[in-house]
């Protein structure tokens, strides 16, 4: 509005009365009446006087107004404000609409895109009735609203982009009915492209056993040229879990974002619990080009086996959730393999699968060695079948056992079978062996014997011995006949092709017997180390019909056994027939020992009555074999009668021999090898008796070892004359040597002890040996005096002064007259003694002698052991009396003891009642 020209001063006051007027319209409501009235002072040109003129009153009444605002304000060129989105994405522009008016009016509202625009979004207006700049459910789309004056509303303005990138310049306008218009209120939208989201899963591998595991590979692509939005790839098991697919701890990895994971398929968190029920990975973005890795891995328990199970991933964040499934098979593959040694995967049946010997013969075995392998992931049982029908066969492990079927085999392992056929006709082998698992796999190889003969080989082995006369000249054994240590056995071995076609990598072996050494190989190579040792002729082609012939010479050892047979057979294989072959078997039997005896009497002359002792010594001259139940035989002429109970051998009493047709026959278990025994006993000359009396002894018995043979021994003789004019009174010297305990000169069984094994010396010549009890004696001796006397070094006890004659007991003098007794008591170690008591304790035929004195400070004890067979694990132990000391030697044993006697000595020391020093000892052992 544009006011006329008035002067200053008028004009000033115009303005007065208009603006009034003017802003009561646009804040007034509508009716309301506005009264006023001017005035006005000025000077007059002609007077000094003031003068003030009011005009009139003026009424105005406010008519309805319409004015309209909306924010924010922009333009093409600014725009209010830029919302960048991705094509299909939508938009939110806030505005306020104001009613600037004085009164109610229905406002029209639309949205519009300006002029330039390259994106062509829709368009909506809704009414932001709660005014939180998002559209809700329930709030309407409008084209209009009606506001109070001054009111204000917020409006929102939905554009939803399309396909078409670009800018689009979003307007809302609002207008006043029939009036104004605001419509500068631009915004931009710049539509970007959008992204390309995929999402993928798998299982590496999709086919496990139980109790393996797989890989899961999850991916997410952004294949656009847009940047995505925030996005959660994630990976529920709970339905996984339960078919027993389980995850596996700490496997997760994610190549970017926060991994996390559930228990529950509820509560997320990047604390990985202990039983893992889902796992996800979130991202703020994904650049164009970019993938998104979630890698994990799952175990199969027992429960999953024969199941497919199936799994789903989602991605959420972009336009529309995806999705994507895959599924593993959870089951055993079982699986075999069976084919020549070290090639069991063979391509089956093929060239590589078949074994081929290009010779065998009916009755010999052939083997062929496989592998059978399990090729699957499960144990499992194989069972072998072969289809052969011209040969018996016969399964085998590698070390040459019967296979025990079925053969159970984990994953993996693999084990050695041999099939052998024994083939019963000529011709050819084609043989099928197959190996079926108990879960269902098949497989099988072939062998093939590409010619079955019906002949073998001619072997044969044949042997000369020699032997060396007594001149030095060798002379050939004859056949059957024996051999002896030093010498000489030849072998010959000779080996016939009886085929049409050659033997190739001929082998040729002899074991040597271990008791004959080689003295020629004649060719061929020997063994190293100790016997037995073989000998191996290598023939590179024994052609059609050829023999080939070697020998060996070999020398009868000192280990040779008498009574063994040294069997020998060669062996023979080839290139075709590697299954050994063994000749004929050469027996050569050894033996060289013999039995040797001789004979002496204790008399040359004899009289009626006389007593002769005859000692034979029979030996086993044998040095390695034993001679078992050697007979004694003796066979006394007329006038000889064996005295009874006089037969012992090495002074042990023995059995009487047994008697027939007046023939003495006394039997020895067992002579070892090399071994000597004594044989004494004594025969009375009777009247009976006439001219030499002759007495001749032989000894048989059969020889140890392999082949047991009978042995005699040589004859032996022993002549005493009669003579008759001899006859003179004769009587007999017996005795004891003892130790006098208690010094009385008186043998005292109960007390004194015997010394065995002390030789006595009667003037003349004669001596005897005292036994086990000490005793001793002359036969035959002369009547009248006689004297005596102990050898001292057969005894460490010296001579003891007899109280009655007080003379030494190592002399003895004497008046021989019919049986006369001479003792010999010997003084007891360690000074005067005084027995106090002698304790026996016997258990079958062991017996313990405990003997205690009375010497000066102290107590002696002597323990005898005696018993006929050695004893093992011994624990003795003679307790001391309580308070008691020892002094020397020891009053415990623990160990074996040797059959026959054994003493223990000690002393020790104690101040009380000497009817006490004696205690009883105590003894174990092993039966």
């Amino acid at each position: 509005m544009r006011l006329p020209r008035f002067p200053l001063a008028l004009r000033a006051a115009l303005i007065a009365l208009i603006l009034p007027a003017l802003a009561v319209a646009a804040g007034t409501p509508a009716g309301t009446s506005i009264s006023n009235q001017a005035s006005t002072s000025f000077t007059a040109p002609d007077s000094a006087q003031t003068l003030q003129v009011a005009s009139n009153q003026v009424v105005t009444v406010v008519q309805a107004v319409c004015a309209v605002s909306v924010g924010p304000d922009g333009t093409v060129a600014r725009p209010s404000r830029t919302v960048t989105v991705q094509a299909g994405e939508g938009a939110v522009f806030p505005y306020t609409l104001v009613n600037a008016g004085n009164a109610a009016h229905t406002l029209a509202l639309s949205a519009r895109l300006e002029a330039g625009s390259t994106a062509t979004p829709t368009l909506r207006v809704v009414h932001d009735r709660n005014g939180n700049a998002q559209a809700d459910a329930g709030e309407p789309e409008v084209t209009a609203l009606t506001l109070d004056a001054d009111a204000r509303a917020d409006v929102l303005v939905l554009a939803q982009s399309g396909e078409i990138q670009g800018s689009a310049w979003v307007n809302l306008s609002a207008a006043c009915p029939g009036g104004q218009v605001d419509d500068n209120n631009v915004a931009q939208l710049q539509v970007g492209p959008p992204p390309e989201l995929s999402v993928s899963k798998s299982f590496t591998p999709a086919l496990i056993a139980p109790g393996s595991e797989t890989a899961v590979a999850i991916r997410a692509v952004n294949g656009g040229a847009g940047e995505s939005r925030a996005l959660i790839l994630s990976d529920a098991l709970l339905t996984q879990a339960a078919s027993g697919l389980e995850f596996v701890p700490g496997s997760a990895s994610a190549s970017a974002g926060t991994l996390e994971y559930t228990a529950d398929g509820a509560t997320w968190s990047p604390a990985e619990p202990p039983a893992v029920r889902g796992v996800r990975v979130r991202v703020a973005a994904l650049a164009p080009g970019g993938t998104l890795r979630l890698d994990f891995r799952m175990r199969a328990l027992p429960a999953a086996e024969n199941r497919v199970i199936s799994n789903t991933v989602t991605l959420e964040g972009g336009r529309v959730p995806q999705s994507a499934s895959a599924s593993v098979e959870v089951r055993y593959q079982p699986d075999v393999a069976i084919g020549p040694v070290g090639r069991p995967q063979a391509p089956e049946l093929g060239s590589d699968d078949q074994q081929t010997r290009p010779l065998a013969a009916v009755r010999q075995p052939v083997c062929f060695d496989h592998t059978l392998l399990n090729t699957g992931d499960v144990r499992d049982a194989y069972t072998l079948t072969v289809l052969a029908p011209q040969a018996t066969v016969t399964l085998l492990t590698a070390a040459g056992t019967p296979l025990a079927q079925p053969l159970p085999l984990d994953p993996g392992q693999s084990e050695t079978v041999r099939v052998c056929y024994v083939l019963t006709q000529a011709g050819a082998l084609d043989a099928l062996v197959t190996a079926t698992g108990a879960r269902g796999p098949r497989n099988a190889t072939r062998d093939v014997v590409t010619q079955v003969e019906d002949r073998l080989p001619e072997l044969r082995k044949s042997a000369v011995a020699t032997t060396t006369a007594v001149d030095g000249t060798p002379v050939t054994v004859p056949e059957n006949g024996t051999v002896t240590v030093d010498d000489t056995i030849t072998y010959t071995l000779s080996v016939r092709n009886p085929y049409a076609q050659a033997l190739t990598q001929v082998v040729i072996r002899d074991t040597v017997p271990a008791h004959l050494d080689i003295t020629d190989a004649g060719g061929g190579t020997v063994s190293t180390g100790p016997a037995p040792q073989t000998v191996t002729w290598t023939v590179p082609t024994l052609g059609p019909g050829e023999t080939v012939t070697v020998t060996m010479t070999t020398r009868v050892s000192t280990r040779a056994v008498d009574g063994e047979a040294l069997l020998n057979t060669f062996t023979f294989s080839s290139h075709e027939l590697p299954t050994l072959l063994a000749s004929n078997e050469v027996r050569t039997p050894v033996w060289s020992a013999r039995l040797v005896v001789s004979k002496t009497v204790s008399a040359k002359e004899a009289s009626y009555g006389d007593l002769l002792t005859y000692t034979l010594q029979i030996t086993n001259a044998s040095t390695t074999t034993e001679i078992r139940d050697a007979v004694i035989t003796d066979a006394p002429v007329a006038g000889l009668e064996y005295v009874a109970g006089s037969s012992a051998v090495d002074g042990t009493p023995i059995s009487d021999p047994a008697t027939a047709n007046s023939t003495l026959r006394w039997t020895v278990p067992t002579l070892a090898a090399g071994q000597t025994v004594i044989l004494t006993y004594r025969m009375r000359v009777t009247p009976a008796a006439s001219g030499d009396l002759v007495n001749v002894v032989e000894v048989t018995g059969t020889g140890g070892g392999g082949t047991a043979r009978a042995v005699a021994s040589n004859r032996a003789t022993a002549v005493t004359r009669l003579s008759l004019l001899r006859f003179a009174p004769l009587a007999d010297i017996t005795g004891t040597v003892y130790v006098d305990r208690n010094r009385d000169g008186r043998f005292d069984p109960a007390i004194d002890t015997p010394v065995p094994r002390a030789r006595v010396l009667l003037a003349g010549g004669r001596q005897a040996v005292t036994d086990a009890q000490g005793r001793y004696s002359f036969l035959n001796v002369p009547q009248g005096t006689q004297a005596l006397r102990l050898d001292p070094v057969t005894t460490p006890y010296p001579p003891l002064r007899v109280p009655r004659d007080g003379g030494l007991s190592g002399t003895q003098t004497v008046n021989v007259t019919g049986l006369t007794g001479v003792d010999f008591p010997l003084a007891p170690l360690g000074g005067e003694v005084t027995a106090l008591r002698r304790t026996t304790l016997r258990m079958g035929d062991v017996r313990l002698e405990k003997a205690v004195y009375a010497v000066a400070g102290g107590y002696a004890v002597t323990l005898r052991l005696s018993t006929p067979q050695p004893l093992a694990d011994v624990k003795l132990l003679d307790p001391l009396p309580p308070g008691a000391a020892l002094k020397d030697g020891g009053h415990s044993y623990a160990g074996t003891l040797p059959a026959g006697e054994t003493t223990w000595e000690y002393t020790f020391t104690w101040d009380g009642d000497p009817r006490a020093a004696t205690t009883d000892p105590i003894l174990t052992w092993s039966p």
